[in-house]
């Protein structure tokens, strides 16, 4: 149970200190980057910490696409130039999005199913840690696999020819990465279900 609660409790003090105290903190946010890939390359190994990136690649990309876009048109918030604007504005986000994603892998990369189920939670909130932590596996687990479906498709086939079509495929599968959790969410939430209504008496 102690591994739930100190997980929790060390992924909610990074969250609050660098996406609310230390947000505009760009140096520190960097760092905080660099320390977390550090870390998960540690923890959790190259082959999972790559397939993490890849995941994340195409909504890092889209960011800084539109951030891009709204340098070039000339939109801020404030007075001040796009580009700084988006720069001290956007650039924090994007840093604190990879690292967060990369800290809550890390300490809950301690927590195993056993320690969820003994936690000493109800089962009905057990239930949504279990399923939580199910379907992040699945995800990590099967994108390579729908990396290789996709392959197999005609029009994939060929080498992409530029940058573009190398983010458009990789958006497309990671598209398909998230039907499919989805898809697994709906059918393991179902078992659980059915699991706790069968084994747990309901408390009145």
């Amino acid at each position: 149970m102690y591994k739930v609660y100190l997980s929790s409790l060390i992924f909610g003090v990074y969250c609050v200190l660098f996406g609310i105290f230390w947000l505009h903190q760009v140096k520190l946010q960097f760092v905080a980057l660099v320390v977390s890939l550090l870390l998960a390359f540690l923890k959790i190994g190259r082959q999972k910490l790559w397939q993490q990136l890849r995941i994340l690649l195409p909504f890092v990309t889209m960011l800084f696409v539109v951030y891009a876009l709204f340098v070039i048109l000339g939109i801020s918030g404030d007075q001040t130039p796009a580009l700084q604007y988006w720069l001290s504005y956007g650039l924090p986000r994007i840093l604190l999005l990879l690292s967060t994603i990369l800290v809550f892998r890390i300490c809950f990369s301690f927590v195993s199913v056993d320690d969820l189920i003994f936690s000493g939670l109800s089962i009905h909130k057990t239930k949504y840690l279990i399923l939580g932590k199910i379907l992040y596996a699945a995800a990590f687990h099967s994108y390579s696999e729908i990396r290789m479906w996709q392959q197999l498709c005609p029009a994939m086939k060929a080498k992409p020819k530029n940058l573009k079509e190398r983010f458009k495929r990789t958006l497309a599968a990671t598209l398909g990465l998230i039907l499919y959790t989805l898809a697994e969410a709906k059918s393991k939430g179902e078992r659980i279900d059915n699991l706790i209504e069968t084994c747990y008496e309901e408390k009145s």
